[in-house]
């Protein structure tokens, strides 16, 4: 469990429990991530450095809590809204959770906000508004895979693409796979390829965390053939880093959620969800009083995009047409 609260100056001072709020007048915006959800090096982390961007730009405190288990983030949300609803002060407190795994609880829980005028919610990611007080916004991420998946048929010295998928259940997974299969299909590429699908868990909201042996064991059993070169794709937040971390020297690897870089591998293309710039935008709304019911973001306001290496030859037109492609398909198959 990681509790902190971090200063205008950006000092970080450690609490104990929720309860120990400092005595402020600050506004103060508190956060509950998914389990053992920061260092990630992904999702979380990106809406951490957005959170605490935007607090330090407005002089706003922050609490930050990770739990270690499912069971203890429930504990800290009873807290958290406990404390908010039955304030009597005027500090103004927004309390943020980017967690589906918290969903029922929010959606039973929310109206009790309505008691304090000066609390507010933000609720991510659903596609799904809330009913009641509270904001909630989704990322659309099946235009950027589109495009990732179309420029996967490049990998001409990869065989196999494994695309990595954390459960079937996550809403922006499930969408963010169905676009990178739909941008690798929508080619036919002379290199004969094998696309191969692996979910890492059955549960709703698994497979978010991954030892390094299961995923060499999975590495292993997507080859064809032996000395197959196999290109990773994982759609799966910080179990990416299982992959990442054992994959052969000179394997080539898709980046996912945010740029990734090493000497070793072979990184032609990254596939960016910039969470970070969307919750700096939603703290920047919230302090001038706007926070916004719902939202969809999503490739054309850039939200998502997709960043190739120097290596990866792509011309601008052609790169700019494929963009425009995957917006187009994106935002027919979402209604935009």
């Amino acid at each position: 469990m990681l509790l902190t609260c971090c200063t205008k100056e950006g000092d970080t001072i450690y609490l104990p429990n929720p309860d120990e709020e400092q005595p402020s007048t600050a506004p103060l915006v508190t956060v509950i991530y998914d389990v053992n959800g920061l260092g990630d090096r992904s999702y979380n982390d990106k809406i951490f450095r957005g959170i605490e961007s935007a607090a330090k730009k407005h002089g706003f405190r922050t609490l930050q809590l990770v739990p270690d288990s499912y069971e203890q983030g429930l504990a800290y949300l009873e807290t958290v809204f406990r404390q908010m609803e039955s304030a009597q002060d005027t500090v103004r407190r927004l309390f943020i959770a980017p967690c589906q795994g918290y969903d029922e609880f929010i959606r039973k829980n929310n109206r009790r906000l309505e008691r304090n005028p000066y609390a507010d919610l933000l609720y991510l990611e659903t596609s799904t508004p809330l009913e009641g007080k509270g904001s909630t916004f989704y990322i659309d991420y099946y235009g950027a895979m589109y495009m990732g998946g179309y420029l996967c048929q490049d990998y001409y010295s990869s065989k196999v693409i494994l695309l990595v998928l954390a459960n079937p259940y996550t809403q922006w997974v499930v969408e963010a796979g169905k676009g990178f299969v739909d941008g690798f299909n929508s080619m036919t590429s002379k290199y004969n390829k094998t696309l191969k699908t692996h979910y890492l868990s059955n549960e709703p909201g698994g497979g978010f965390q991954l030892a390094d042996t299961t995923a060499l064991r999975i590495y292993q059993e997507a080859k064809v053939n032996e000395t197959d070169n196999v290109c990773v794709v994982p759609i799966c937040g910080g179990a990416m880093n299982a992959f990442f971390r054992i994959l052969p020297k000179f394997s080539y690897y898709v980046g996912v959620d945010d740029y990734v870089f090493s000497p070793l591998i072979n990184n032609y293309i990254n596939v960016i969800k910039n969470i970070d710039t969307v919750m700096e935008y939603y703290i920047d709304q919230w302090a001038d009083g706007t926070l916004p019911k719902h939202r969809t973001f999503g490739l054309r306001d850039g939200a998502t995009d997709i960043y190739l290496s120097q290596f990866h030859y792509m011309s601008r037109e052609d790169h700019q047409e494929l963009r425009q492609e995957a917006i187009r398909k994106e935002e027919e198959r979402y209604e935009k």
